[in-house]
């Protein structure tokens, strides 16, 4: 039931959510600009209005380029689609118009047999491949993507409207909650409870937007290098994809990668590309990632894998994104109760809650 709410009410509860997030991402960022000189004792408020702004100008600039991009690109696709056209020429040339051989040359000869089967093969993705060129409009494909770009506008618009006002109440909350529930034990353990979600889903995204900031600098300068036109973009999207555990890193490598089979011609460059943005993958992964975030989110990786499945099928990539803060909180509130407190320590990942 609750699973069948969160799917029919999506345009109405993901703002929101994402708004919660949003607003604990500025709290473990406005203790960064407490470090600042001068701004050490400033009010709470004023820090995270001053990393909302941060984070609205740079929401602006990656809209910005990405709508540009987008506009650049599209005059550009015929010459794409020509090169992906033309690789696959010859890769899979027409079969030529020989006569076909009796059965009985092709059964004495199996050479002559595996020939006709390759042959009958390459005709057939050719078939496939012309079939495939003719139909496809890249162009009505990017102008699709141009239009989602511009309803996903619309969606970060009502999400800092939620988040602005949230803010607004951020320092009256402490006070409305002990008057919710008075002197009682409640308070102080909802508050904790908040206090502890704050901390730990905070620091691991803005950790992890750190991590992902540096490996789309790392893929824009491996692109650039490379020649592959439009990197900004590809370094833009590798880096919010990075987000989704696992699968996301592997899909923001194939963007790049495919289309700089499409921009060349030829899988030289896209090979290369592939392989020093994979070992980028691999390496922040396996080294960087672990160091930075430590044990802020002690999840099982089967239950990140389980988790990600359930909101990616529920709520898109907004939910594959989404996947771990959730679990995280779902995971602290169970371990502030005995009750449930088992529960927390299995879908944790050494026990310890």
């Amino acid at each position: 039931m609750v699973g069948w709410l969160f799917y029919v009410g999506k345009d109405i509860i993901l703002p929101i959510v994402t708004a919660i997030i949003l607003l604990q991402i500025l709290y473990a960022a406005s203790a960064a600009v407490a470090r600042l000189p001068g701004l050490g004792r400033t009010p709470l408020w004023m820090r995270a209005a001053l990393a909302l702004v941060g984070v609205l100008a740079l929401i602006f600039g990656m809209s910005r380029m990405l709508v540009a991009s987008l506009q650049n690109l599209m005059p550009s696709l015929p010459r794409y689609q020509a090169n992906l056209e033309g690789l696959f020429v010859a890769w899979f040339p027409a079969p030529s118009e020989e006569p076909e051989p009796e059965m009985a040359d092709m059964v004495a000869s199996p050479s002559l047999l595996f020939d006709r089967g390759a042959e009958a093969v390459s005709k057939g993705i050719s078939e496939f491949a012309g079939k495939f060129f003719t139909e496809l409009d890249i162009a009505a494909l990017a102008q699709s993507v141009l239009s989602s770009l511009t309803s996903f506008g619309g969606f970060v618009f009502i999400t800092i409207l939620y988040a602005s006002f949230m803010l607004s109440e951020i320092t009256g909350f402490t006070d409305k909650v002990c008057r919710a529930f008075g002197s009682d034990k409640r308070a102080t353990d909802t508050l904790s409870i908040v206090a502890r979600i704050n901390h730990d889903i905070g620091s691991y995204l803005a950790t992890k937007t750190l991590i992902n900031v540096i490996l789309g600098v790392i893929c824009w300068v491996i692109l650039m290098a490379l020649g592959v036109e439009y990197a900004a973009l590809w370094a833009i999207i590798i880096g919010v994809l990075n987000y989704i555990p696992y699968i996301g890193s592997i899909v923001g490598v194939a963007f790049p990668a495919l289309f700089s089979v499409a921009q060349f011609g030829s899988l030289t460059i896209p090979l290369v590309a592939t392989g020093l943005m994979t070992t980028a993958q691999v390496i922040i992964g396996n080294v960087v990632e672990p160091r930075m975030l430590s044990k802020s989110v002690n999840l099982s990786p089967m239950v990140v894998l389980i988790a990600l499945a359930i909101w990616s099928s529920l709520w898109g990539i907004s939910g594959a994104i989404l996947a771990v803060p959730f679990t995280t909180i779902l995971m602290i509130v169970l371990a502030r109760r005995e009750g449930t407190k088992p529960i927390a320590a299995l879908l944790s990942a050494d026990g310890n809650v």
